[in-house]
Order: C-alpha cells, then structure tokens, then sequence
C-alpha cells in the first residue's frame, strides 16, 4: 500500500511539472531589411532567448548565427529584432526559443520561418 502512494504521489509531481509550455515564437518580415521574433507576456517570464540562422539548419542547440537574450519586455511582448539581414524569398530562417518562467526553462525546438 505504502508503494502505490508513493508511486501516486510521484505520478501527480511529474503531471504538475509539465503544465507550461513554452508558447510558439511569432516571425515578421521586416522592411526593407530584417525580422523580428516575440513572444507575448505571461506572468513569470524574466528572459526570452532566441537562437537562429539563415538558410541552414540548426544542429541541435547550437548559437547560430543570431543569439540573444532578451531581458526586457516591450509592452505586452518579448522581442527579438534584425535589422541588418536584407532577406529574400525563398530564405528560411531556422531557429529555437527559450523562455525562464518561474526560474524554470523551457524551449521550443525546430522552429521555421519561410520568407515569402
């Protein structure tokens, strides 16, 4: 009886934790040169990070080509802005997020944006 408490109790702390997700990263194509990545607000976050490159894939949790944290929100969102980048269509940018919510990180893997 005592092990299947524990085990209940273990079943119900792992559930808990995985609660939060980090939320998807919005691109936009900036004009005449750049992009911007954000995230919206949500009590608990102190650091957006972004991690990218262009027309390459990442290779795992690499920096890339542009690596930021961002510790300062603008408004209601978190951002990350290149404007240097003159993009074209057809170019990709590959990229993950990291966002510290509560002092615990999470990250969104994968990420892809198709210039148009």
């Amino acid at each position: 009886m005592h092990l299947r408490i524990t085990l209940l109790i273990c079943f119900l702390l792992v559930g808990l934790g995985t609660g939060y997700q980090a939320r998807r990263a919005w691109v936009r194509r900036l004009y005449p040169k750049g992009f911007e990545v954000s995230i919206p607000h949500e009590q608990g976050i102190t650091l957006f990070a972004f991690h990218g490159k262009l027309n390459e894939k990442m290779n795992g949790l690499e920096a890339g080509r542009w690596s930021k944290d961002i510790t300062q929100r603008e408004g209601g969102r978190w951002v990350f802005r290149e404007t240097q980048t003159a993009l074209r269509r057809g170019d990709v940018i590959y990229f993950w997020t990291y966002v510290l919510k509560n002092g615990l990180g999470y990250r969104q893997d994968n990420g892809v944006f198709y210039v148009w």
